[in-house]
């Protein structure tokens, strides 16, 4: 009986180390936005009771039906080639979404447009809040924010929500090595207007 007893407590004690370690490995996957004021104050811009800012350069992206099913105001390859362009850096879109967010308040659900793609074979994902109106059509306004994943030997990653708000990522591979990085990045350029370069003289040579 008395040498029972130690292997008993050896055996508990090696368990709960196991289930702690276990933790630490799924929290590794996961990253939160670190707190700041300025991501605060965007957010309440972002929300859907917030002013149609720039609504001359605002894009209707869908319309919620009668029984809420979205129904998209824009091709979803038009959606894609303008993310491509607000990358500008070889990002490839090539799978469009919009979704409720949840947590939002029911009476003014908050959705965003969720672009996912590659750059060099790693993952991107780009999620921008739209705002509502009455009517239940959402546009895409210049002073959303961008919420931007880039994953690092995670072959998915996801938005986090809490309250109709992203949070942060997580990875879901957990095998080690793997992460997913969130940057909350202000305002938008992805329906902008395409500027010529002021070195360029019309009907020159480019």
């Amino acid at each position: 009986m008395t040498r029972t007893l130690p292997r008993l407590f050896g055996l508990l004690l090696l368990g709960v180390l196991s289930s702690l370690l276990l933790l630490c490995s799924c929290e590794a996957t996961r990253t939160r936005e670190a707190s700041n004021p300025a991501h605060e104050a965007q957010r309440v811009s972002d929300a859907a009771g917030a002013a149609l800012s720039g609504a001359a350069s605002s894009h209707q992206i869908m319309r919620l039906d009668s029984k809420g099913g979205v129904k998209y105001k824009l091709a979803q390859s038009v959606m894609a080639a303008a993310l491509i362009r607000q990358f500008h850096d070889g990002t490839v879109i090539d799978r469009i979404m919009v979704r409720k967010a949840p947590g939002s308040d029911a009476a003014r659900p908050v959705y965003y447009l969720i672009g996912m793609g590659h750059n060099n074979g790693s993952y991107r994902a780009v999620a921008l809040p739209l705002h509502g109106t009455d009517d239940s059509t959402f546009y895409l306004t210049p002073s959303a924010s961008r919420y931007v994943i880039s994953g690092i030997g995670c072959p998915s990653c996801y938005f986090d929500f809490e309250d109709g708000h992203i949070i942060g990522t997580t990875c879901d591979d957990n095998s080690g090595g793997s992460s997913c990085t969130l940057k909350v990045l202000p305002e938008n350029e992805v329906f902008a207007t395409t500027r010529p370069d002021p070195a360029i003289k019309p009907g020159a040579a480019k």
